[in-house]
């Protein structure tokens, strides 16, 4: 496991003037070297240990995301279930058929969301630097994707009874 001892959590440089993010743009944010939330979900599925935890001079940066990648994708999938809020349906009916237990109520689907919101209010420019500081997790999230559609289809096909099943999730 990786950890950092306390003091170095309070070495880490901050990027805004006070005790927190209050008051940062975006642009500012974005422009952090030091910025934790960059390829958090990447991060936080891999295992730290194989490139030297925080220490970003034990390999090059080229070869720590590539091996963060690998890390994080392997541990993905090596968990028995995940899902993607995009797909709470399918992810009820993954998680009933793979541990063989059953809901009560439905997963609901909200497609409106908080970030979906932001997102219209963003400028071109700020889309491109928020795709490239986390290329790790969209490429993490596109892997999670057709992992995730591959064990829906492999239990969906051994399923004679998918239709019915499906339609009525959430009902004993």
């Amino acid at each position: 496991v990786a950890t950092r001892p306390p003091h170095q959590w309070r070495e880490l440089p901050h990027c805004y003037q006070g005790t927190s993010w209050r008051g940062v743009t975006l642009d500012e944010f974005a422009a952090c070297p030091h910025n934790l939330a960059a390829n958090r979900q990447t991060r936080m599925m891999s295992d730290l240990a194989l490139v030297g935890c925080y220490n970003t001079s034990y390999m090059s940066a080229s070869e720590r995301n590539r091996v963060m990648l690998a890390s994080a994708k392997r541990n993905l999938a090596a968990m028995a279930f995940f899902a993607l809020t995009e797909y709470q349906k399918m992810g009820q009916y993954v998680f009933e058929e793979t541990f063989n237990l059953r809901f009560a109520v439905p997963f609901e689907q909200h497609n409106s969301t908080l970030s979906g919101m932001t997102l219209s209010k963003l400028r071109p420019d700020q889309i491109d630097t928020i795709k490239r500081l986390n290329a790790l997790d969209i490429e993490l999230y596109e892997f999670a994707q057709e992992l995730m559609n591959k064990r829906f289809e492999k239990l969906r096909s051994r399923d004679a009874q998918f239709a019915e099943r499906f339609a009525h999730l959430g009902e004993l």
